[in-house]
This record gives C-alpha cells, structure tokens and sequence, in this order.
C-alpha cells in the first residue's frame, strides 16, 4: 500500500467493557504507516475516549439520545438514524475498510458500506448468539450483513462454530483472531486499603464482569458462601455493574454474607484488583473468550472458571487454573477451596497462566493478525477489481 489505509471502525460507545477495550488497544497499536484508524461511536463516547485523544486518533461521537430502547418501532428508527448518519460519515472519511464491532454497531456499518460504497466490509463476533434469541428483526439484519461481509472475525474457535451453525455462513470467510492483553511488568501491588478503603486480611477472589444474568453471579456467591464456612475471613469481590445488582444484593443479604461479598462498582483499575487478589472467578453459563480470564493469567493469577463457549481455548483445566460445570455452586467451592489452600498449586498455575498468554494471547500477536487481514482484503478487493 503507497499511502495507509484509511479503517473506519464502528461501535455503539467506548464504555468500559471487553470490546471497548479491546479495540482502543487496536487502534493504538496499528501501524500507522500502513494503516490509518478513525472511530465512531453511534451512541456517545465514554471514559476511553481519553485514551485515544492521546493518541490523537480521530474520534467521531453522535450524541446519545435518551429513549426506551426496550420499544421495538423505536429501536428500529434509531437504527435507520444510525445508518443514515454513519454513511454520511463514510462519505466523508472515503475509508478503505469500515469494520463493526458489537451487533448494532455491525449492522449500522454493514448498510453504511453499501450506502456509501465502500470498499471492504468487516464484521465482529465476539460472543455465542444466544442474544439473538427473541430479538427477529436483529437476527435477520445482523445475519443478512454478516453473509454479505467481506470478512467475520470471531475471537474464538467456539464463536466460529456457533456463527456458522446459526447463520450458515460460508465458514472460509470467518476467521477467527483472539482478544489479546498486555502484560504487565513484575512490580509492587498496591494494598487493600488504598485499592478499596477496607482493611482486607484474608484470602482474596476477585471476579471482573458486569452484573448480567449469563455471568453467573448468583450461583458465585452461594459458593461463596461455602467457601466462607471453611475460610471464615473468606473474601469475593465483585467489579462490575448492571441490570441484576439488585437480585445480587438480595442474595448477598439471604446469605448473611455482607463481610464476605463486596461489590467495587465500575472500576478502571480492574488490573489491580487481580493483582492483589490470590485467584480469580468466573462462574458464566455462556461465553465468547472472556478477556478477564486473559488478564488474570496475564497477572499471574490461577482462575476457576466454568467449562463453556471459548473458555477452554483460554484455560488449561489443571495447568492454569480450573474449569467446572455451569451453574453449580458446589464444584465452583470445591475449586475456589482447592486453589486457595494449596499455595505451590496455585503458584505454579499463575506462573503456567503468564507463559501461556505470552505465547498465545499478547496484544501485539492480536494487532498483526488484524493488519494481516485487511492487507488480505484489500489486495483480494483490488485484484477483483483489475481482473477481467
């Protein structure tokens, strides 16, 4: 390529969630003398915008509007607004690429590109499909521009099944490129009172994940609980928020477990939180490739984790941590229990967790994948278009 490619990417927000973060790190991390980033946010911006404005990659934000999303005639409007304000965004930009990340912002992109003719269009999937389920007009839109991409990328082996079963996609054109993380560097961790404000003694589980019923979090505090009749100064704790805080307050109060379960809200420094913690949790009954699982390893940290969707791919089961059925509290203690009594078990897993995600899961590793496929795209796109 003479000049960089011009890549428009396309989400909903840059809230702090797995794919918010995992695409600020690829667009700083592209090489910018082959390609040239510009991201728009369909929905407003969000606490990582910071960090792209400090690497002055351009940043488009439509105004966010205050409506039931929940009304489906509604919905459907904001996706025909979205699309119309998106293609107009294109036409402007002329990118090489538009590339959406998350269902909505997929399809939004994925009628922008033929509004505006762009060249090469990319999709995202980065979970299994069930929140298709119920959701008809979202199903037969996402489904529609996905058989129409150029490309779909999963980040998982498990999510490319699970797209070719659903939407009989060619599965030649999914290629699957898995979430990367940065290693931190050996150093000091900061203490209990300064991450949380609580003098915090006994051993520490942490779990990172926004309060969704498909993550588990009921089923981790009863086991919780069990762990806290063995380890009575036991302690979980829950980052994240959302829609089922209140049913995890409940259950934190049926369970007399206020010492023991304390939830830290929306945190930025996630990181540290597992670096303090002795292991961390993740109790969900579905999953893509979980980027907490990456970041516990990449800390050093054993994991318990559940058997499902793309976890495995992730987890070693006995090497860097241990997997369990879903939603069963009762094999979630035993290996909470095993792992926090067993100090040289748990180190040797921490150490096999790092050296795993090194070698397989860095973001660099995830940032070259990403350039190799639209150097791909694009060459295909411009010899098709120089053929006969």
């Amino acid at each position: 390529m003479d000049t960089p490619a011009k890549v428009l990417y396309v989400i909903i927000n840059l809230e702090l969630g797995g794919a918010e973060r995992q695409l600020v790190e690829l667009v700083c991390g592209l090489d910018p003398e082959r390609f040239s980033p510009h991201v728009c946010c369909l929905r407003g911006g969000g606490p990582l915008l910071a960090r792209l404005a400090a690497r002055t990659s351009p940043v488009t934000v439509h105004a966010s509007p205050s409506i039931n999303y929940r009304k489906k005639a509604v919905a459907a409007a904001l996706l025909w607004r979205h699309m119309r304000e998106l293609a107009r965004l294109a036409r402007c930009v002329r990118p090489d690429i538009i590339h959406g990340i998350l269902p909505m912002a997929c399809v939004a992109a994925g009628f922008a590109a033929r509004l505006a003719r762009v060249p090469v269009l990319v999709t995202s999937r980065r979970s299994l499909g069930c929140y298709k389920e119920g959701r008809f007009l979202l199903r037969q839109l996402e489904n529609l521009v996905n058989r129409r991409a150029d490309a779909v990328v999963a980040n998982s082996e498990a999510v490319q099944r699970d797209t070719v079963a659903r939407e009989r996609i060619d599965p030649r054109k999914i290629s699957v490129i898995y979430n990367g993380v940065n290693v931190p560097a050996d150093g000091s961790v900061q203490g209990w009172r300064a991450l949380t404000g609580r003098d915090i003694r006994g051993p520490v589980a942490c779990c990172v994940a926004n309060f969704f019923p498909y993550k588990g979090h009921l089923e981790l505090i009863a086991a919780a609980g069990l762990v806290a009749r063995d380890i009575p100064g036991f302690r979980l704790l829950l980052v994240g928020d959302g829609r089922e805080r209140a049913a995890i307050e409940r259950a934190i109060g049926a369970g007399r477990l206020g010492d023991n379960v304390i939830l830290l809200g929306n945190r930025s420094d996630s990181m540290e939180i597992i670096r303090a913690s002795q292991c961390v949790a993740l109790a969900s009954h579905e999953e893509g490739f979980p980027n907490v699982l990456l970041e516990a390893m990449a800390a050093g940290k054993p994991v318990v984790a559940t058997n499902v969707g793309g976890v495995p791919e992730i987890v070693r089961d006995g090497e860097t941590g241990l997997l369990v059925p879903a939603r069963d509290p009762g094999a979630l203690a035993g290996a909470l229990l095993r792992v926090l009594r067993d100090g040289p078990l748990a180190e040797r897993m921490g150490r096999a967790g790092r050296a795993r995600v090194l070698e397989h899961f860095s973001m660099e590793r995830m940032v070259r994948a990403y350039e190799r496929l639209y150097a791909t795209l694009l060459s295909n796109r411009r010899g098709a278009s120089s053929g006969p």
